[in-house]
């Protein structure tokens, strides 16, 4: 135990005087959140959140927008005490600060905690407007990372045939294919030449963690921004209300995020099961609390719930 304690202690020293001589940020609290992120007392008693970041490209897109975006609600990088962006201690990692929030996470069970994030949302796309930076990092559009996630899919087939659950396997892969073939079909590059030319930005992780909640609500961690159609944030939102109101379709419609016109493409989208496949692969890589066989008839109950909000969306969008 004391020799955790001593190597607990060399870390923070360590990182108090690399903070200190790199930032003139002066610490007398440190406590790690997650890996790379930690947060920080000084002894000014201003508390912030410090994050390392491997991809300094990113980092520094963020920094640039976060100097264009009037915004109350999102939570940006500050410039260390002595006017630094960002610092380095030769590692991949360069390390920047943000203000610590303090409050809860939001909850997707609760129906005034769903309409707090887009009422949020829908604030952060409309200043997130007319913003232009330089050196613009692009992102491959949404459905062809999802095609390279069904393919990390594919590479999981003899475990849903070893644990006999073939047929939920294929059911998954075949609608997954058809409704990807669907959604590609939609005039996507006009819809990212528009963003780029309006400079419209969007989260990009809408999961409820990254909305804080106090007397008011704010939007952190912005890793994953980019500059995209902002329905992108809505398709990625609506996946994440729908186990949460039971795949109701009626009732994902009542949260108005996205324009009629706008409706087939929403709703097709929000389909396709990438969220579904993104948390396996998550389940495969992390300790696991349930047996595979448990989380599979979890799965297969979510998928059928799934498809029948697929057959309400048709029946509406038929109408």
């Amino acid at each position: 135990m004391s020799y955790n304690l001593s190597r607990d202690d060399q870390r923070f020293n360590r990182l108090s005087s690399f903070l200190r001589w790199e930032g003139n940020l002066r610490v007398k609290k440190i406590h790690p959140i997650k890996r790379n992120i930690y947060y920080i007392e000084a002894e000014s008693g201003d508390k912030y959140v410090l994050k390392g970041h491997s991809n300094t490209s990113n980092m520094r897109q963020q920094w640039d927008f976060f100097e264009r975006i009037r915004s109350k609600r999102v939570v940006p990088f500050v410039r260390y005490p002595n006017g630094k962006k960002e610092i380095s201690n030769g590692t991949h990692f360069s390390w920047t600060i943000a203000p610590y929030v303090s409050g809860r996470k939001l909850n997707y069970e609760a129906d005034v905690d769903r309409r707090r994030a887009v009422n949020l949302l829908k604030k952060f796309h409309a200043d997130a407007s007319q913003i232009y930076i330089k050196n613009l990092l692009r992102k491959q559009q949404f459905y062809k990372r999802w095609h390279a996630r069904l393919y990390k899919f594919s590479e999981t087939e003899q475990i849903f045939e070893r644990k006999g659950y073939k047929a939920l396997y294929n059911d998954i892969t075949v609608l997954m294919k058809k409704y990807l073939e669907v959604v590609e079909n939609y005039p996507w590059y006009r819809d990212q030449l528009s963003a780029e030319r309006n400079g419209l930005w969007v989260h990009g992780d809408v999961a409820s963690h990254n909305f804080i909640q106090n007397e008011n609500t704010y939007m952190i961690d912005f890793d994953l921004l980019h500059c995209s159609p902002q329905n992108y944030d809505y398709i990625q939102l609506g996946q994440r209300f729908l186990p949460h109101i039971k795949w109701d379709v009626e009732r994902l419609l009542g949260y108005h995020m996205v324009e009629e016109n706008e409706l087939e493409k929403y709703l097709y989208s929000i389909f396709i099961p990438s969220d579904l496949i993104r948390e396996w692969i998550h389940y495969l890589t992390r300790k696991r609390r349930i047996s595979v066989g448990d989380y599979m008839e979890t799965m297969e109950i979510e998928w059928i719930r799934r498809k029948d909000f697929l057959n309400a969306s048709k029946l509406i969008l038929n109408n």
